[in-house]
């Protein structure tokens, strides 16, 4: 007989038999807990598992199931790319990419380009780029990827075009403005900005009157960014962003000297389509972000802020679209494969991060500007290891330094051979 207690907190029967069921549902949630608790430490387990023995200590990072190595071996019957022109823009992750190249050129003993000065970690930016700007070397460079602004005759009379597989990368426009002004503090640059309490909401009420009052005093170089930064870094001159045919047409130019164009927004898309093109294998592009702003340091825009912002850079949301639809075309090009290979990459980046880095939030400051966030390497793995996964949280001033480094020793060992060459005649 079913009794119907509606009222069971008043009603010694039904009460008890309310308490056991409310037991019963205890003892099913403290059950099912411990279950999803041992899943996860299963899946946590598995996951380590499978990176260790993915990992291999003496080849850096990777080797992953011979079976899901789809185009890594298509890709053996090809020769992989020595040669590339790396355009580093500002604020853009490039500093990620320059690090995948910086390693990729070390372990195999290619020519980097280098500034002509020991003190210089651009070409000269904000200048055009120039051979004068480069440090001459004993035969021709395999790859630029350090701070320069684009000019096409010199680059390709350094890196010819028939040799050379050219890349950039771009970013979201309004995104990519924002981190500009605000990573380098650009409103000091303005009077009446100085104390605002939005400087970049301030500058976009009349953006042209502030530039022409502009403190020029200080890192003048910086103000060329203050409108279509993409567009100035790859070479188009700021008197020329109001004539939007004009900018079109240099979009075409563009369209035509850079074999890869990578977005922020799609890096690890960007990063496999690069390797594909490259010739190259997954473990080359192996990555931990550089120079990435705290969350707290990035402004959130206000619809009406956007709007402002992709008005003033309309050249940039110009290039931007464009090579977006460039981009998707090429990944379409490249068939169903290179989901696979995708999947396989975001999988190989968590083996990474597990293998090399403590756990917890690090800042560094890797030159002047604001704090960024930064890694610290485990202290338990060896040492063939610790210094593959110092590599790749290495800044690129610290890399070229290491560059000019092992240049150095390079020629002072030939100059030693040449001596005791000269002994034996």
């Amino acid at each position: 007989m079913h009794v119907l207690c509606p009222f069971a907190g008043y009603d010694p029967v039904c009460g008890g038999a309310i308490k056991d069921m409310m037991q019963f549902h205890k003892r099913v949630i403290m059950v099912f807990s411990t279950l999803l608790l041992a899943s996860w430490l299963v899946l946590q387990l598995s996951e380590r598992d499978l990176c260790s023995k993915s990992l291999s200590l003496e080849r850096k990072l990777m080797e992953v199931d011979p079976l899901e190595q789809s185009t890594d071996k298509l890709q053996l019957q090809c020769k992989p790319a020595n040669n590339i022109l790396f355009l580093k823009t500002h604020k853009t992750g490039s500093s990620t990419v320059t690090n995948i190249l910086n390693r990729y050129g070390d372990t195999r003993s290619l020519i980097f380009a280098m500034p002509a000065t020991k003190k210089s970690y651009s070409f000269y930016w904000p200048l055009s780029f120039s051979l004068r700007f480069t440090q001459v070397l004993w035969k021709a460079p395999n790859i630029l990827c350090n701070h320069a602004r684009y000019k096409k005759a010199p680059m390709n009379w350094l890196f010819p075009k028939q040799t050379t597989h050219y890349v950039t990368i771009l970013r979201e426009p309004t995104q990519h403005f924002e981190s500009i002004f605000n990573f380098f503090f650009l409103g000091k640059h303005f009077k009446g900005l100085e104390n605002a309490s939005s400087p970049l909401e301030k500058f976009l009420q009349n953006p042209k009157v502030y530039l022409k009052v502009a403190n020029r005093t200080k890192n003048p170089g910086l103000l060329k960014l203050m409108r279509n930064p993409a567009l100035f870094d790859l070479g188009l001159d700021t008197k020329y962003h109001d004539d939007l045919s004009l900018v079109q047409n240099y979009i075409r130019f563009l369209q035509r000297e850079f074999d890869v164009v990578m977005l922020m927004e799609y890096f690890d898309e960007s990063l496999v389509l690069l390797k594909r093109r490259l010739c190259w294998k997954i473990d080359d592009i192996l990555y931990f972000k550089l120079n990435e702003r705290r969350d707290t340091d990035k402004q959130n825009l206000y619809n009406d802020v956007r709007e402002k912002i992709v008005k003033w850079n309309s050249g940039d949301e110009l290039l931007y679209n464009a090579f977006k639809r460039k981009l998707w075309e090429m990944i379409a090009e490249e068939g169903p494969d290179f989901f696979k290979d995708l999947a396989i990459f975001r999988r190989q980046l968590k083996c990474v991060k597990m293998t090399c880095l403590q756990e917890g939030n690090f800042l560094t400051r890797p030159y002047a500007g604001r704090l960024v966030r930064g890694y610290v390497v485990k202290a338990n793995i060896s040492k063939s290891l610790n210094e593959s996964c110092s590599r790749m949280i290495m800044n690129e001033i610290p890399y070229l330094d290491y560059h000019r480094e092992k240049l150095y020793r390079q020629l002072l060992t030939i100059d030693k051979h040449e001596i005791q060459v000269d002994r034996l005649r």
